[in-house]
């Protein structure tokens, strides 16, 4: 399935401007700050990494389809920069904050879509909180396995290393903010950059972000395989790829597919490793194509 192909009604999603605004939560001891807009189905939104939930700003016109929009920030980026666990963060301890949030907000039947290293933080929540009430997992643009080898070539750029990974941990510790140029054009499609509006915007999100969690998280995503809880899934799952990602080959997507043959794919066109943010409207049709899929709940009529 590519994004082309969707529910008619899918094409409903307004440009973010349209949309209402976010309600921000702070952070607290015991649980992230967070974001939400809507009330009805709840689709908890997580974002990669060195970004925070901003970058969802335009998944806001979901809320105008019945969708409880919600996008919280994980330790070490934008509102919940300052945990107190932060400098020890890990995916186990980001998706224990997530669950912590779904308890707090007392959600049910939650869609929950993860980017990036977000996605690794949903499959967690799968892996390691069975009892939690989800209805399905969402990933977009991530490999299961960060590191490559020749029995999966389908890493980060392909080839991506241990020994990289540490390299790459050391320099966030050592000097972030010289690294912020390239990770930030590295979102878009090959050939394009966010304009300067987006390329200040994101640049303030990164800049705000503790470099001592960047790099832990770094080098846990490293140590990270979900290819056995993909393949072990009981939840329905679905994978939304950039068609021109500078960070995973096309094949990633297939691959990632045929861990657990059940789940869906759909490439949105014209994006790279952040297709939520260089063409939401686009995105947010992939989405809610996937979202519409017979035997998920479905939202209330706005």
């Amino acid at each position: 399935m590519d994004a082309s192909h969707t529910a008619p009604h899918a094409t409903q999603a307004e440009p973010a401007g349209l949309a209402p605004a976010f309600a921000v939560h702070a952070a607290s001891a015991a649980r992230p700050g967070w974001r939400e807009t809507g009330s009805g189905q709840a689709l908890l939104l997580l974002h990669g990494w060195s970004l925070s939930g901003e970058a969802f700003d335009g998944q806001r016109a979901l809320a105008r389809l019945g969708y409880r929009v919600i996008a919280p920030d994980h330790a070490g980026h934008g509102l919940s920069a300052a945990l107190p666990h932060a400098g020890q963060a890990s995916i186990a301890r980001l998706a224990a904050d997530a669950a912590a949030l779904i308890g707090h907000l007392g959600l049910r039947d939650v869609v929950v879509v993860g980017w990036s290293m977000g996605a690794m933080v949903a499959w967690e929540l799968m892996r390691g909180h069975p009892a939690l009430p989800l209805a399905a997992i969402g990933a977009i643009d991530m490999t299961p396995r960060l590191v490559g080898d020749a029995e999966w070539p389908h890493g980060l750029h392909g080839c991506y290393d241990r020994v990289q990974a540490a390299r790459m941990a050391m320099h966030v510790r050592k000097d972030w903010p010289s690294l912020i140029d390239s990770v930030r054009t590295g979102l878009w499609s090959a050939g394009s950059e966010p304009d300067a509006a987006q390329s200040g915007r994101i640049t303030g999100i990164m800049r705000q972000c503790a470099p001592d969690a960047l790099a832990a998280l770094w080098e846990d995503m490293a140590r990270q395989d979900y290819r056995p809880a993909l393949r072990q899934a009981r939840l329905p799952l679905f994978h939304l790829v950039g068609q021109h990602s500078r960070l995973y080959a096309p094949a990633v997507g297939q691959a990632t597919l045929a861990l657990q043959p059940a789940a869906r794919l759909a490439t949105v066109d014209g994006t790279g490793h952040a297709p939520h943010m260089e063409r939401p409207p686009a995105f947010n049709t992939a989405l809610l194509a996937m979202l519409h899929w017979p035997g998920l709940p479905a939202a209330p009529a706005p």
